[in-house]
């Protein structure tokens, strides 16, 4: 396609369509993990049905169903065919939102991005949030940049491809998915579908563009745009402190489990020993994600069960590694929490005028695939039992973390050995890391087409853009680069509620393994009450990009 084609293209990109479409977006107070998710289904699909091209090709709308899932959610997802048959880029992104608790007096306005906008002010913010305030260039809200834009954006390109179809020379798939912000259940649900659709339609996945705001560490100095190809990882260790109950007034006749909890989460917590480093990025350290004991009354008891789970981002995972690392550091907490216990035994028994009662204690560390294999050879129904434990949870609309440290317990209550121990599990949901190989013909071709927006952007808009190894934040684009070769069944055995309650599709997801970047709009502050979105980049770029990127894909 010729230069001049390409600008008259993006000239009939309709910035107002792509505003309107946001706010009708953000209206859909999607909020993941909650009744009100399903809202953001809903309105795509209006939006979608009320397309020319969606009217008279009906058939090429999907809803597809996160199979037993308590709120009932689905993904959403258009296949829009253009003249040349096969070649399909994907174009994809989350309708999900984390909650607007942040956004205090104004919470009842955080999904109407004028009102949220014109009222902002009265909430606390940044000198650096301040001035994008008083720009004017800013629109604030909930799902404004997290990521309400990238679909307000697809579903305008979707209208203007659609005026035209002949001109399309491939096939765009857009695809909405459900519960990024919590267990990506939409993406693991995506997989098999999109597998399916191509071998029924035909198609190959040329490229997978993720429409969320790009990421910067320093958005208030660096003016570069960037370009994500490759995905951090994440596993969630958890820690299951088995300790010994013991009435208050004997404490040494027991072992409390929040001493052993409070022992991990001191070597793990901010912990710089396990950020990864590679291609000149970071992991940032382990941060605990929850940290409680299990005791649900009140009793002058010492708590017996404690636990916590960790969110460890990953560029380039070993699972059997990571595990032994955790047993090690979970040794040593034990052994440093019983030397301080002894410690605290003796001062105790100097005050004492008559001899106090004790008991002695041993570390004992193992993993949730030690504990399993003990207790399913000694009960063979031990998998109906946590099965249908897991249901009766699921039904009470207990979280997947909370039902998998129930299932933890239940093994550790039928296991033989009751003496205090740490179980060290992994629960969901998993990411695995990925990074593009750029030896693939399709991966070549999107980082040329990506090299080719960076110099076109720079050359008609002035702006500055760069490639860019990883997506620092967690994106579904995890689960569209695995390799054939990837290995995670030593994680898969350690993850408590694996083919329970939580299903990882391992092949599918190496069978899709399409190349991806994300290329999104400029947001600032995910997750806060000044989440906000550059209008002049993300209106008046962003479509330009987008544009140019389809048509190089599929005309180069």
């Amino acid at each position: 396609m010729y230069e001049s084609e390409k600008t008259e293209r993006h000239a009939m990109i309709d910035k107002a369509n792509i505003r309107r479409n946001l706010s009708r977006l953000m209206a859909a107070k999607s909020i993941s993990g909650t009744a009100d998710e399903i809202q953001g289904a809903e309105v795509i699909l209006d939006m979608l049905h009320e397309l020319d091209y969606f009217k008279a090709h009906s058939e090429n709308i999907f809803t597809v169903p996160v199979a037993g899932d308590p709120l009932g959610r689905y993904i959403v997802a258009a296949l829009m065919c253009g003249s040349a048959a096969g070649d399909t880029i994907i174009l994809t992104g989350h309708y999900d939102v984390v909650d607007a608790d942040e956004y205090a007096q104004l919470k009842d306005i955080a999904f109407d991005t004028d009102s949220i906008t014109a009222r902002i002010g009265e909430l606390p913010m940044s000198e650096e949030c301040r001035q994008d305030y008083e720009s004017g260039d800013w629109l604030f809200g909930r799902g404004s940049a997290d990521m309400k834009f990238g679909h307000a954006l697809i579903i305008e390109l979707l209208r203007h491809y659609g005026e035209d179809i002949s001109a399309l020379s491939g096939n765009l798939l857009y695809v909405a998915v459900c519960g990024e912000e919590t267990n990506s259940e939409g993406m693991l649900t995506a997989a098999p579908f999109l597998n399916k659709l191509a071998a029924e339609r035909n198609l190959h996945y040329r490229a997978l563009l993720l429409s969320e705001c790009y990421l910067n560490d320093d958005m208030a100095h660096d003016p570069t745009r960037y370009i994500h190809y490759g995905a951090t990882g994440k596993v969630m260790p958890l820690f299951f402190c088995a300790g010994k109950g013991c009435h208050a007034d004997e404490p040494f006749v027991g072992l409390d489990a929040n001493a052993l909890n409070a022992a991990v989460y001191a070597r793990l917590a901010m912990n710089a020993d396990y950020c990864e480093h590679m291609r000149g990025e970071c992991t940032p350290p382990a941060v605990c994600l929850k940290m409680k004991d299990l005791k649900a009354n009140y009793s002058v008891s010492i708590p017996m069960y404690a636990v916590s789970y960790y969110n460890l981002l990953t560029l380039d995972l070993d699972p059997e590694g990571i595990t032994e690392r955790l047993k090690t550091l979970a040794y040593d907490a034990f052994s440093a929490m019983l030397e301080k216990r002894r410690q605290d035994m003796q001062r105790y028994a100097r005050l004492m005028p008559r001899p106090i009662a004790t008991r002695d204690f041993e570390p004992n560390v193992i993993t949730y695939a030690e504990l399993y294999a003990a207790v399913k050879a000694e009960q063979s129904d031990i998998d109906a039992r946590l099965a249908a434990l897991a249901r009766t949870l699921t039904e009470q609309k207990a979280e997947l973390q909370d039902i998998s440290i129930e299932l933890v317990r239940c093994l550790y209550e039928q296991y033989g050995d009751k003496r205090p121990t740490i179980i060290i599990a992994f629960i969901p949901p998993y990411y695995p890391d990925v990074y593009m190989d750029t030896a693939d013909a399709d991966a070549h071709r999107l980082l040329c087409a990506a090299e080719d927006i960076i110099d076109y952007a720079e050359r008609e808009f002035g702006e500055k853009l760069a490639l860019k190894d990883y997506y620092m934040g967690l994106s579904d684009m995890s689960y569209t680069g695995l390799s054939e070769g990837a290995n995670h069944e030593a994680l898969f055995n350690n993850l408590a509620g694996a083919n329970i309650t939580y299903s990882f599709p391992m092949q599918a997801l190496k069978a899709l393994h399409v190349p991806g970047i994300v290329l999104g709009g400029w947001g600032k502050d995910f997750h806060q009450s000044t989440e906000r979105l550059n209008v002049p980049y993300s209106f008046g770029v962003v479509p330009a990009l987008y544009i140019r990127i389809i048509d190089y894909i599929f005309n180069k």
